[in-house]
């Protein structure tokens, strides 16, 4: 029985065997649930860090906060809608899969997805806390912003990070899907698609 720590590794480096061997282990879905936990509690972190920098989201808000007490406020959110959106994911991708004539079970597709959502969060909370550090330190929101605004290494850089973080979760639902789930491969790249649309939504709707 592998450890956290050998499956999120297994995830970054060996991702198709590691959603296999998270098949059998009787814990599999503790398993998943403790990667969510982790990069919630992380993101939870961070956002704590922000709210204390005095930092403004740099989008609008879906849901009724100000820009001023958002990350206050998302403190306490931050970790249930990370975790919602991967039950949400988890449930989706179930009953598409059940369409498309899947075998596998919702508990082995929950935890399939916990380390496939996790890994992928990483690439994006590192730049985030290096962001909210800074300002801890002293720099001013404008002055970060007009960093990454300038044309060069730092422009290219916030938006490679996000095109990366996404695409390599969308790879990663969709061997998490079409391992859990047994599909063939053209079936599990539609099933991830859709599946890795829907997370993103929750996320965008509530993560800033």
């Amino acid at each position: 029985m592998k450890s956290l720590w050998r499956y999120l590794g297994g995830t970054l480096f060996h991702p198709g065997r590691t959603f296999q061997a998270l098949q059998s282990d009787p814990k599999m879905v503790s398993k998943g649930f403790k990667a969510i936990l982790l990069v919630g509690i992380l993101y939870t972190l961070t956002v704590a860090m922000l709210a204390a920098g005095g930092a403004l989201i740099t989008a609008p808000a879906v849901i009724a906060i100000s820009a001023e007490n958002y990350y206050f406020f998302e403190m306490f959110f931050a970790l249930p809608v990370v975790a919602a959106g991967w039950i949400l994911a988890a449930g989706f991708a179930r009953l598409l899969s059940k369409s498309g004539k899947g075998r596998g079970s919702f508990e082995g597709t929950l935890a399939a997805l916990g380390f496939a959502v996790t890994v992928p969060l990483f690439v994006t909370w590192i730049p985030e806390t290096i962001f909210a550090a800074l300002l801890l330190l002293g720099m001013t929101q404008e002055e970060f912003m007009d960093l990454m605004a300038q044309p060069g290494f730092f422009q290219i850089f916030g938006w490679a990070y996000q095109i990366a973080a996404v695409a390599w979760l969308l790879v990663l639902i969709i061997i998490a899907v079409g391992i859990s789930q047994k599909l063939k491969w053209g079936r599990a790249v539609l099933v991830g698609l859709l599946t890795t649309v829907l997370f993103m939504t929750v996320m965008l709707i509530f993560i800033r």
